[in-house]
C-alpha cells in the first residue's frame, strides 16, 4: 500500500514540479505524516528538510487520488465515474465507412465499390458465425463420433479465423472499413442460431453439412458478383468457397451411403436415418458427350 501511495504521490507531485520534497515525505514514515498536519513549521525525519505547503498539497492530493485509482481499475471503463467510457455506436449494421484518404478503388465506380463491399462484408459475417457455430459444436459435440468430430471442428474453426482476417483485410485494401462486431453478426448472418447445451454427433454432422452448402453458395454468388470489377477480391472469395466445398464434403461423407452400405449414417442416429438427402443411392453422371 505504502509504495502505491509512494507511486502515486511522486506522479502528482512531479506534475506540480515538487518531486523531491514529496519524496522526502513518503520516506519519513508515520511521523512525517502527522508533523504535516501543520506544514509551514513541519520538516521531514528523513532529511530535516522545511516542507513546504505545495509538496503536502500534493502529498494529500496523492492519497486522494489512489482509492480514485483503484475504484476505476475494478469498474472497468464502463464505470460511469471513468473518463474513458466509449459511447455505444448506435450506426446501422453492418457499418461500412469508406475512407478518406486516397485508396485503390475496385472498377466500375460506386457501383463497383458498393459490390465489392457488399460480397465482402456478407462472406466475413458469414465466417465469423461459422467460427462461433464450429467452436461450440467442438466443445459440446457428444456421441461415439465425439473425437473425430472434436478433432475436424477445431481445424475448421481455425480455417474460417484465416479466411475472416483475410477477407476483412481486403474491405480495408479497398479503402471501406470492415463490421466484426457481435451485434453485426447477430442481425446480419443468414445462419439461424446454434443450439446449446450438449449437441449430438448426428446433428452437428447434419448442421454443418447444410450450413456450409448454404455458405458456400451465397459465396458464389459474391465471387459472380465482385468478379468482373475487383478479380482480387473475387479471387479470395474463391479460396474461401473452397475450404466450405471441402468441409462440407468431410461433414457430408459420415453419411453418404455406398452400393455396399445404403444406411451409412444411421449409426450416428440410433438407427434411424439423418434428416438430410445422403441415404439415397448415388446417381451415376453421365460423362458421355453428344455426338
Amino acid at each position: 500500500m505504502r509504495k502505491t501511495l509512494l507511486s502515486v504521490s511522486l506522479l502528482v507531485a512531479g506534475l506540480s514540479g515538487t518531486a523531491l520534497p514529496a519524496l522526502a515525505q513518503a520516506q519519513g514514515g508515520t511521523q512525517a505524516t502527522a508533523q504535516s498536519a501543520t506544514p509551514m513549521s513541519s520538516t521531514a525525519s528523513s532529511g530535516g528538510a522545511q516542507a513546504t505547503p505545495s509538496s503536502t498539497a500534493a502529498s494529500a492530493e496523492g492519497k486522494d487520488l489512489a482509492p480514485t485509482l483503484r475504484r476505476l481499475g475494478s469498474e472497468g471503463s464502463t464505470s460511469s465515474s471513468a473518463s474513458l467510457a466509449l459511447p455505444q455506436d448506435q450506426a446501422p449494421f453492418p457499418n461500412n465507412q469508406v475512407s478518406s484518404a486516397p485508396f485503390v478503388s475496385p472498377n466500375g465506380g460506386e457501383e463497383g465499390l458498393k459490390a465489392s463491399v457488399r460480397a465482402l462484408q456478407n462472406t466475413l459475417t458469414e465466417l465469423q458465425t461459422l467460427q462461433l457455430q464450429t467452436k461450440q459444436a467442438h466443445w459440446n459435440v457428444s456421441g461415439p463420433f465425439f473425437y473425430p468430430l472434436h478433432e475436424q471442428l477445431d481445424e475448421q474453426h481455425t480455417a474460417w479465423g484465416k479466411h475472416a482476417d483475410e477477407v476483412a483485410e481486403r474491405l480495408l485494401a479497398i479503402g471501406v472499413s470492415s463490421d466484426g462486431r457481435a451485434t453485426t453478426i447477430v442481425q446480419t448472418s443468414s445462419l439461424p442460431e446454434f443450439p446449446g447445451g450438449f449437441v449430438d454427433d448426428a446433428e452437428i454432422v447434419r448442421w454443418f453439412t447444410l450450413a456450409y452448402k448454404q455458405v458456400g453458395e451465397e459465396v458464389r454468388g459474391a465471387i459472380l458478383a465482385s468478379e468482373e470489377n475487383d478479380p482480387q477480391t473475387s479471387n479470395i472469395l474463391q479460396e474461401v468457397e473452397g475450404s466450405l466445398d471441402k468441409y462440407q464434403w468431410m461433414m457430408r461423407a459420415y453419411v453418404q451411403s455406398t452400393p455396399t452400405d445404403q444406411r451409412n449414417g444411421e449409426i450416428l442416429n440410433q438407427g434411424k436415418a439423418i434428416d438430410i438427402p445422403a441415404n439415397q443411392a448415388p446417381m451415376q453422371l453421365n460423362m458421355q458427350t453428344a455426338q
